[in-house]
């Protein structure tokens, strides 16, 4: 049963996007009424009205306001999906494995467009199946209170994981409410969607087109909410342009500005510059070269009380042909005692630096990532095999190796099938690791 905080938490969301649309849809009708004639009188006498023609009459109305927006709400898309999903954990400082049994229910619907406006809700459940034998790390409500086994961090509840008033027109599309935010690769900001519970926030976000092969994104977010269950306020501002330039690729430079209002994330409030670029080149041959390279400043902002001075490299080169790719890269997040660390914290981060997620946090001496992936086609199965080397960036030690492996499949009525795993193996951080995944998904 859906609880009363989350009944309030939904009423939040909603209630001033149901107020905007009220009031602009009143604005609108009145607006469609034509004024009286200065000192004409209200009901003039009647005229000799020529004859009706006949086209004229069969001629449908033309819709009013409050009609349209009738029309968009009837002709909106419904959407259900399923994900069910067991992981297995097995880690070495813990006696008793981990095993979650989760199923993940998403009821979305979004509005036709209305004068450009579109409406979208999006309601999530995760529920366990069977016993919680896992620790699933949920705040507050949403602890299971399992602390006797490995970490999986899906939490049971119930949640209006998005609820906002999109427009779009003029090259532009503004969206205010909360939302899902999966900026660029989501190195810095994303909706964590391998997760049960996504990651939302209560946020505007705007995307501008108006200049040829150029885009530009600025989202201001008032707060996280986080697959764990919690809340995070912060005054965090994005500004993000992407730039299409022939014979080069996708050049993209950016500053990201994020002050957390909770005590305990304080040295989490950072400012960030960078650049990124990305592209391939066709060879005459038939196969492609694909190419990265990424750099980016961190300094500390707002309510960060420690000096930090860290920096990020990505740098990476494959080929990929019919369907094959092969890549080779170098991931560096900067840090050291003195200096602080590099940290990504509103980042989609089991994406990056191995699905084991044994670097969610940047450790103090920082992370390099050696890594080489292979991935492709096999019939009706995609595959994928990524291998990494970790170290410190600085203070010479060896973190770990570890190996990722996964193979999806789609079948002929569109359900989706995966397998998945990881193994880290520790040298001087964190303990051998192994996790498997096995799901199924299916829309309509």
């Amino acid at each position: 049963m859906i609880s009363l905080s989350i009944l309030c938490s939904v009423r939040r969301a909603l209630m001033g996007v149901v107020v905007f649309v009220i009031l602009f849809v009143c604005a609108t009708a009145q607006a469609q009424e034509p004024p009286l004639a200065q000192g004409v009188a209200s009901n003039p006498p009647a005229a000799e009205e020529p004859a009706a023609d006949p086209a004229q009459q069969e001629a449908e109305p033309e819709e009013t306001a409050g009609e349209k927006l009738i029309r968009a709400l009837k002709e909106g898309d419904f959407n259900v999906d399923f994900r069910y999903r067991y992981e297995v954990v097995d880690q070495d400082d813990f006696d008793l494995n981990a095993y979650a049994s989760t199923l993940r229910t998403v009821l979305n619907y979004r509005t036709a467009s209305y004068r450009g406006f579109d409406l979208f809700l999006e309601a999530e459940n995760v529920a366990v199946i069977g016993p919680d034998r896992y620790n699933n790390a949920g705040r507050d409500r949403n602890d299971n209170g399992v602390t006797n086994r490995p970490v999986v961090a899906d939490p049971a509840g119930t949640e209006m994981n998005q609820a906002y008033l999109r427009y779009r027109g003029h090259d532009t599309s503004i969206g205010g409410g909360r939302q899902e935010i999966n900026l660029r690769d989501q190195r810095y900001v994303g909706a964590v969607g391998w997760r049960q519970n996504h990651q939302s926030f209560d946020s505007v976000w705007l995307t501008n087109n108006s200049f040829q092969n150029t885009t530009i994104r600025y989202g201001y977010i008032g707060r996280a909410n986080r697959i764990t269950g919690d809340e995070q306020r912060m005054t965090t501002n994005l500004l993000d342009g992407t730039f299409e330039v022939d014979g080069i690729g996708d050049i993209s430079v950016y500053g990201y500005f994020l002050d957390f209002d909770n005590v305990n994330l304080h040295t989490l409030s950072t400012k960030t510059f960078g650049f990124e670029v990305v592209g391939d080149r066709d060879l005459s041959s038939g196969p492609k070269v694909l190419y990265e390279v990424e750099f980016a400043a961190q300094r500390d902002f707002g309510n960060n009380p420690v000096r930090l001075d860290a920096s990020y490299f990505h740098l990476s080169l494959g080929g990929g042909y019919e369907g094959f790719t092969a890549e080779f890269g170098y991931e560096v997040l900067g840090g050291n005692p003195e200096d602080g660390r590099f940290t990504t914290p509103l980042a989609t981060l089991h994406k990056f630096n191995g699905w084991a997620d044994k670097f969610l946090n940047t450790p103090t001496n920082g992370l390099r990532d050696l890594y080489v992936s292979a991935r492709g086609p096999v019939g009706p199965l995609s595959w994928a095999v990524i291998f990494h080397n970790f170290g410190a960036d600085s203070g010479g030690d060896h973190y770990g190796t570890e190996l990722d492996f996964q193979a999806t499949y789609t079948s002929s009525w569109d359900q989706g099938f995966g397998f998945k795993g990881a193994y880290y193996g520790a040298d001087e951080f964190a303990t051998d690791t192994f996790k498997a995944w096995l799901w199924t998904t299916y829309s309509f």
